[in-house]
């Protein structure tokens, strides 16, 4: 059973709404809900992660997350079947799009992100897409990685991978993050926390620079993460780490739904090309 968000979290400019001030989440936007890469190692995220030695993994995802700038919308998007797609409703959706990503997978010449399928909806849209490596505060460095092509997608459980082309002097860097990732994800796996599941999601709300946000959290009879960690218009896409609710498996932010007026966010479902080989 594919389970359907309400709405995505995307930043896009023909939206009405877009640019209000965002009461989601604490009636409150970015700046309050969230906590920026500058503030985070002070954070009380930052100490309970360090408590439970999931620093590591924090960090590592934090480095491997992209804004996802997406600068034509194909026309596919407008063929789905609404009745057996009811969440796809692109009709009014214009480019540039805004999401996030995170970079999983790297070869000598190219980068892998893995992003929402409604953020990169196909190779056309890959190919039109820009990726700004390390989009972290004032100080930060313009490293952008162009896309190539989408590799892999799965349109029921919203999710997308697709290829940049990326220069060779940023591979080692993400080599680095991704062996930290790696690193993190083992001691994620025994972490036990039955009555307090929470999950932490690192996003670039509103296309802005990126935020950690968390809030507790549950995995669903159907597959899916359910929490109330804030999320924004520009979160989708984001990586979502969730802590004592599943051992395996990697999931993104997908949208949110209204729950007896609190906004309850929503992931994809699980993506299967990234989950640990066990075997």
């Amino acid at each position: 059973m594919v389970s359907v968000p309400d709405k995505f979290d995307i930043q896009y400019f023909n939206s009405k709404d877009n640019n209000k001030k965002c009461k989601k989440d604490h009636e409150s936007c970015h700046e309050q809900a969230f906590v920026s890469i500058s503030d985070f190692t002070t954070s009380t995220i930052a100490k309970f992660c360090e408590e439970r030695k999931l620093l590591e993994l924090v960090e590592a995802i934090i480095k491997l997350t992209v804004r996802i700038t997406v600068n034509i919308t194909s026309s596919e998007r407008s063929k789905i079947n609404s009745k057996s797609n009811l969440w796809y409703k692109y009709n009014d959706i214009k480019s540039p799009i805004k999401g996030s990503g995170t970079v999983l997978e790297l070869s000598e010449s190219e980068v892998h992100v893995l992003t929402a399928k409604h953020v990169v909806f196909n190779s056309q849209e890959s190919k039109n897409t820009e990726c700004w490596l390390y989009f972290d505060g004032n100080s930060c460095k313009k490293i952008i990685i162009k896309g190539l092509s989408e590799s892999d997608s799965n349109i029921s459980k919203d999710w997308c991978d697709f290829t940049c082309e990326i220069d060779e002097k940023e591979i080692k860097k993400l080599q680095q993050s991704l062996r930290e990732y790696e690193q993190g994800l083992e001691n994620l796996n025994r972490i036990k926390m039955k009555r307090h599941k929470k999950c932490i999601i690192v996003s670039h709300p509103h296309g802005c620079y990126k935020y950690v946000s968390m809030g507790s959290c549950e995995l669903d009879k159907d597959g899916y993460l359910t929490y109330e960690a804030p999320t924004c218009r520009g979160s989708s896409g984001g990586y979502i780490i969730p802590i004592g609710c599943r051992t395996e498996g990697v999931f993104i932010h997908s949208g949110s739904r209204e729950v007896e007026g609190v906004s309850i966010g929503q992931s994809s479902g699980e993506v299967e090309l990234y989950r640990p080989d066990t075997g």
